[in-house]
């Protein structure tokens, strides 16, 4: 690779820069090559590192968590019809199809740019990093691609922001290894977070709900009462004259 590509980067770098250009192709290549690496790993190893690194972040950070603890200990190793229809399905989002290669060559030629170009492949890989990165803690979910999708439209700037630091640590030769175990448990923990969340507000939704299915059962109560169970008042008697009784005694006499 050196031999290959290294002359004509020292070229264009010199005429654009100047001596200091052989420098400067020095470190694209050092670059370029590390980001070569970078992409055979996260296809051949990334996932099962990635799977344990979840796996034992999830463990130890949401024990209390009883339906993701349950999602993990339910989870089985998939047979391999199951693994083959997969890996077909997850074709397309390797880059050995056209529209993939073209995006990859693409990427290329920008990065050739001076000082700018890393920039705006970063930009553009920020996003889809970040999705990336939470993939496991979403097949354990059980969300679907479309769910995915709708969740990555959703929380676009957090997932680029945590895109652009993890490349950025992961462009640096001979740590990005290191750096690309770090930033799966950071993302591994940002999943933690996540979780915790959603049960602080479904605990809150619980309580706000508890005094309107309060009122609900009194209502029901009420209305479930025998309609006719009302409480007549007596009438009270009318006293009556003596005068008034002794004319009812002389009648009764005659």
């Amino acid at each position: 690779m050196f031999a290959l590509v290294f002359p004509p980067q020292a070229v264009i770098y010199t005429l654009l820069m100047g001596p200091l250009g052989v420098i400067g192709a020095w470190y694209n290549l050092i670059s370029q090559a590390s980001t070569l690496s970078i992409f055979i790993v996260t296809i051949s190893l990334m996932p099962h590192i990635q799977r344990v690194a979840y796996d034992a972040v999830l463990v130890r950070e949401c024990s209390e968590d009883v339906v993701l603890m349950g999602k993990l200990r339910r989870y089985k190793k998939l047979p391999l019809r199951v693994r083959v229809s997969e890996y077909l399905k997850a074709i397309s989002d390797l880059s050995i199809f056209p529209f993939s290669l073209l995006k990859l060559l693409a990427f290329g030629l920008i990065y050739f740019i001076p000082f700018v170009g890393p920039l705006i492949v970063l930009l553009f890989q920020s996003s889809r990093r970040g999705v990336k990165a939470h993939g496991r803690y979403f097949k354990l979910r059980g969300f679907s691609r479309s769910d995915t999708r709708e969740i990555h439209k959703l929380n676009r700037p957090a997932y680029m922001g945590y895109g652009i630091v993890a490349l950025w640590l992961e462009s640096f030769p001979f740590v990005n290894m290191y750096f690309m175990f770090t930033n799966t448990l950071g993302a591994a923990l940002w999943a933690v977070d996540i979780e915790r969340q959603e049960k602080q507000a479904a605990e809150k939704n619980a309580i706000q709900l508890q005094p309107l299915t309060a009122l609900i059962d009194t209502d029901s109560n009420v209305t479930n009462q025998p309609r006719c169970a009302i409480t007549m008042m007596e009438t009270p008697e009318t006293p009556t004259s003596p005068k008034i009784d002794q004319k009812n005694e002389e009648k009764a006499k005659v």
